[in-house]
């Protein structure tokens, strides 16, 4: 099997500005959490805005370790709420390729707007990225625990009937299993999928 293939980021979470949940803002405990088509996420630490501020500043470097097969990256911004529950404020998804600056040992300043789950706008973050080394290998200690084998995962489902007799019978292979997945007409926040 190929190794899969990666290049470490330092993406610079500098502020955010004029976050609000449902057009009250967002003040107190906020922090960032940053993905690249992957399970694994960087966090800053919680910040609280200056009184008489639009902003939250952060100001912190994380360093990213990103598959090259990456097209995009996102950046979560959330909150604790004071029963000490995550809310999400807004989200960017950017494609990688319009962060990743033309130059190696450069970044610049880049804001996008963050829109919550319902579609509206929430704010702005602002933040840097710069590319550390071009890519790499990740070992096979490290592939294991990215590469997660679900092909002897076989869950035990009430009512659910298997079409691979069926299957079978039309095709000679021997994919069996179940597929999971969100049902069509399931809706969330009154958002059809």
């Amino acid at each position: 099997m190929e190794a899969i293939k990666r290049r470490t980021l330092e993406v610079t979470v500098i502020s955010g500005e004029n976050l609000c949940i449902d057009r009250t803002p967002a003040t107190e405990n906020v922090y960032v959490v940053v993905r690249a088509e992957s399970l694994k996420c960087w966090s800053t630490k919680t910040a609280k805005q200056e009184v008489g501020s639009l902003s939250t500043s952060w100001n912190e470097k994380l360093i990213m370790e990103v598959p090259l097969h990456a097209q995009s990256i996102t950046f979560e911004v959330q909150c604790k709420t004071p029963r000490g529950m995550d809310r999400s404020i807004g989200l960017a998804r950017i494609a990688i390729g319009d962060v990743i600056p033309k130059e190696e040992k450069r970044s610049e300043m880049l804001s996008y707007r963050l829109r919550n789950w319902e579609g509206r706008r929430s704010g702005v973050i602002n933040f840097s990225v710069q590319v550390v080394n071009k890519e790499q290998e990740i070992t096979k200690k490290e592939k294991d625990s990215i590469v997660v084998n679900s092909g002897d995962f076989k869950p035990e489902i009430s009512g659910a009937h298997r079409h691979d007799q069926d299957m079978n019978a039309n095709n000679n292979n021997n994919n069996r299993g179940y597929v999971m997945g969100i049902p069509v007409w399931w809706n969330h926040f009154g958002i059809r999928v």
